[in-house]
């Protein structure tokens, strides 16, 4: 094993790292100070590391220069340079995403060298790579000027089984002592058609690429774009989602106060006309049109609250939560006559929001009674001990999946079987409860089988307040 074989990497006569290739060095402007892409200076220069302007040794054809002309005019488009931006992968660490592409490249290939590279208008920064040396693995930068990268901005490759016989590569500053004989650098470019950089394989010995070889790499760079863009879509997708939820608070703020004068013009209504049996009627109906729609712009509001990280605001007093619960199912039975089985023994006397218990009650049975088997008896459980109450509500049916139940509280999420069923929902119900129950310093759970049915539990302290203030 050479000195420079990196453990895990390809194997064979022909790999090599470039550690195990001679540096190679030449003069600039009449020095006589070696050094290599600028990294290794002598004692004599300041120590402020400078880079210095690396143009072609040599004289061009005209098809290169034409090529080297427009693809610097593309390194500076700031459309370009935004849509590097926008990866969001400038300057960050190595990742294992990017890096199993290149050893995997690598190792397809059997080359000591494959490198992700991003090319800004100043420099290239090697994102991802296999067989990278020092001090380039450090620092991972080169000057824009000591990059042949560069020149794929056109949305070209560059191809070459002997670089030092290539009538465009034979001049480029960077071939002689990064020992570059045969390479691929194929583009990555975004669906706008932007280049962003480039992957390549680099081989320090002549080498004939197959038709195979150019597959590979094709197809690892469609690979990284592919993770790039996905990236991409999801941080759009998420700037997306804070911005409906922006929209949903403000909206859902602002109407309350129409929504308020609406009730009390009905109110007022009602009262003017109470010995008018027709404008009662309409009053109760519009009155309970009106308090529906407050509840719905209530649970958007808790909901943009619970999705932000906040604790829905509670009224903390004495209440019952036997009472409540019995109230709650009451009014329920009118809904779902026969379906509600309370079951409760001794006093439920507790501190706590005695709204925030009947929206976790109606919630949970309205959801069984919606979604359970029908006609089967929904149990209703409260039980305690010296510092907690807990609250069961049990329905027979289809069991919820397993992955379902790993996201049943989460806002706006629906199980695959309440998306089939026939019921209409927007996935608030759940999260509000396990909301309320925080916020009270309780929790929610969820078990389902075939054999046992599903079952929401509910535990709440006695004194919700004190757990509030020891949470302030």
């Amino acid at each position: 094993m050479g000195p420079g074989h990196r453990e895990g990497g390809p194997r064979g006569s022909g790999s090599k790292t470039l550690k195990d290739f001679p540096e190679r060095a030449w003069k600039v402007d009449q020095r006589t100070e070696e050094f290599a892409l600028g990294l290794k200076v002598s004692s004599n220069w300041p120590k402020v590391l400078k880079f210095v302007s690396m143009k072609f040794l040599g004289e061009l054809d005209e098809a290169s220069l034409a090529r080297t002309q427009r693809c610097n005019r593309r390194l500076a488009d700031p459309n370009r340079l935004q849509a590097i931006r926008d990866t969001g992968l400038m300057d960050t660490p190595q990742e294992e995403a990017f890096d199993r592409l290149a050893r995997l490249a690598a190792q397809l290939l059997n080359v000591p060298l494959t490198i992700m590279s991003l090319v800004d208008s100043n420099r290239q920064f090697f994102k991802a790579d296999f067989g990278l040396p020092s001090p380039f693995r450090e620092t991972r930068t080169l000057p824009i000027d000591a990059s042949l990268c560069r020149y794929t901005l056109e949305g070209e490759p560059i191809i070459s089984s002997n670089a030092p016989a290539d009538p465009f590569l034979k001049f480029h500053p960077s071939t002689g002592p990064w020992g570059i004989v045969a390479l691929i650098v194929l583009p990555l470019i975004n669906p706008e058609g932007h280049v962003l950089g480039t992957f390549c394989c680099i081989q320090p010995t002549v080498r004939e690429w197959t038709a195979q070889d150019h597959l590979i790499m094709k197809e690892m760079t469609a690979s990284i774009m592919t993770e790039i863009n996905l990236r991409d879509q999801l941080r759009k997708l998420k700037a997306e989602q804070r911005m409906r939820d922006t929209f949903v608070a403000a909206l859902t703020h602002d109407l309350r106060t129409p929504l308020t004068a609406s009730k009390l013009s009905v109110q007022l209504l009602g009262r003017r006309h109470a010995d008018l049996p027709s404008v009662q009627t309409s009053v109760a109906r519009v009155s309970a049109s009106l308090d529906r729609a407050e509840r719905m712009i209530q649970n958007l509001l808790d909901a943009s609250r619970i999705k932000a990280g906040k604790l829905v605001a509670l009224e903390m007093r004495e209440c019952d939560l036997h009472a409540v619960a019995a109230q709650t199912l009451d009014e329920l039975s009118a809904l779902y006559p026969g379906r509600f089985e309370l079951k409760a023994e001794g006093l439920f006397t507790m501190r706590a929001d005695p709204l925030g218990l009947r929206r976790i009650v109606e919630n949970l049975a309205s959801n069984a009674a919606k979604y359970g088997a029908p006609g089967t008896p929904i149990e209703v459980r409260l039980e305690r001990n010296e510092n907690e109450v807990r609250l069961q509500v049990r329905n027979q049916g289809t069991p919820i999946a397993a992955d379902d139940q790993q996201t049943i509280f989460e806002p706006f999420h629906r199980t695959r079987s309440a998306t089939e069923s026939a019921e209409k929902g927007w996935g608030l119900g759940l999260p509000l409860v396990r909301g309320l129950a925080e916020a009270h310093g309780g929790k929610a759970t969820v078990t389902s089988s075939a054999d046992e049915g599903t079952c929401f539990t509910i535990t709440l302290p006695l004194d919700a307040s004190a757990r509030q203030r020891l949470s302030a």
